[in-house]
């Protein structure tokens, strides 16, 4: 990036959003990208080098970017296999792409942001989003405003903010989705948020339980994803506030976030994750029912047959009129024994 000898195509202002659409060059992506099979490793940061003629890799020509044009013409009387291999030369990358660790989103950047600082959640920030008509965004699109991040709770807003966080001031650039989405990202500045460090234990608890209020009522409205993400907000508040150990009304609040979030992943079948937060819940607050009975559906989600009927047995102890418990747990006994079945079928087989 700012190579002297590093061509880009010419780009159109972010307002206009021409951007969503951008023209994809011969054996390139729109991202600027070589051209990948469905096998590819794009998502997991790798890029490839340009195509070159021959499968000889280019000089600091091509590493630089250059095109053939601007490494000077062919000489006069050059033959067809000459004039292929200028065919086959790749073009120059018209921007940036970068690719997050984890593979969640692409950024094509249009312009490079200055400095280092970069908004995290809580900044204020004022962006342009651009984005197509009916986007499930909680953020204002299509205009200049202000929002604070992580403050959205649409279903493409968690990748907003994910964006927003690897940006610099002046920053655009276009973001793309796993799932395909194309938005025009534009920062034009942002007030940083306090560290946690700068927030005293009663602000961070503030803060968390009205992180928690706010994921209870995505949950409660089915958008599993934007509550997931409120009730993680708020464990981060929590663990950060304090104090050590806990009292008992703070690690209640703590075992409560744990086992929210736990039936967030369940619905979103991460049962894993799902069953990890139930056995912090439980740490924190061993007569919790709830966790308790999260984690047998999680168990018994993984094949866990024996650990969910431990689960749901412990539910019953302390809540013996619990029909879920009692249901679920006749269920995991029905499946114990068809599994068992089974392998006892599949060993009389060896033996017959």
């Amino acid at each position: 990036m700012g190579h002297p000898s590093r061509k880009h195509l010419p780009l159109s202002p972010l307002r206009s959003c021409p951007s969503l659409n951008p023209p994809t060059l011969p054996g390139f992506t729109s991202w600027g990208c070589q051209a990948r099979p469905p096998h590819s490793l794009l998502g997991q940061g790798q890029m490839e080098a340009p195509a070159v003629a021959n499968g000889k890799a280019e000089g600091s020509g091509a590493a630089n970017g250059m095109s053939g044009a601007s490494r000077g013409a062919e000489p006069q009387g050059a033959g067809p296999e000459e004039d292929q291999r200028e065919n086959l030369q790749a073009p120059s990358q018209p921007a940036d792409a970068w690719v997050a660790p984890d593979g969640a989103f692409a950024k094509q950047i249009l312009q490079p942001g200055a400095g280092l600082d970069k908004p995290t959640l809580g900044a204020l920030c004022q962006v342009f989003l651009e984005a197509p008509p009916g986007a499930p965004l909680g953020y204002p699109a299509n205009r200049w405003a202000q929002l604070e991040l992580g403050e959205g709770d649409g279903a493409w807003d968690g990748l907003v903010d994910a964006c927003l966080e690897t940006m610099g001031p002046g920053e655009r650039a276009e973001l793309r989705g796993p799932d395909g989405a194309v938005l025009g990202l534009h920062l034009a500045s942002f007030t940083p948020a306090p560290e946690p460090w700068q927030l005293d234990p009663a602000e961070k608890w503030a803060l968390a339980l009205r992180h928690k209020e706010r994921g209870s009522e995505r949950y409660r409205a089915g958008e599993v994803g934007a509550a997931a993400r409120r009730y993680a907000r708020a464990l981060q508040l929590a663990i950060a506030a304090g104090p050590v150990p806990l009292d008992p009304e703070h690690a209640r609040l703590r075992a409560d976030l744990h086992a929210n979030l736990a039936a967030c992943q369940l619905r979103l079948t991460q049962p894993a994750h799902a069953a990890r937060n139930c056995t912090k819940a439980l740490a924190l607050w061993p007569q919790h029912a709830k966790a308790r009975y999260r984690r047998g559906l999680a168990r018994a989600a993984m094949n866990d047959l024996e650990g969910a009927a431990e689960d749901f047995r412990g539910v019953l102890v302390a809540e013996p009129g619990n029909t879920a418990a009692r249901r679920e747990l006749d269920r995991v006994g029905q499946r114990a024994r068809e599994r068992d079945a089974r392998l006892a079928r599949a060993m009389s087989k060896l033996f017959s």
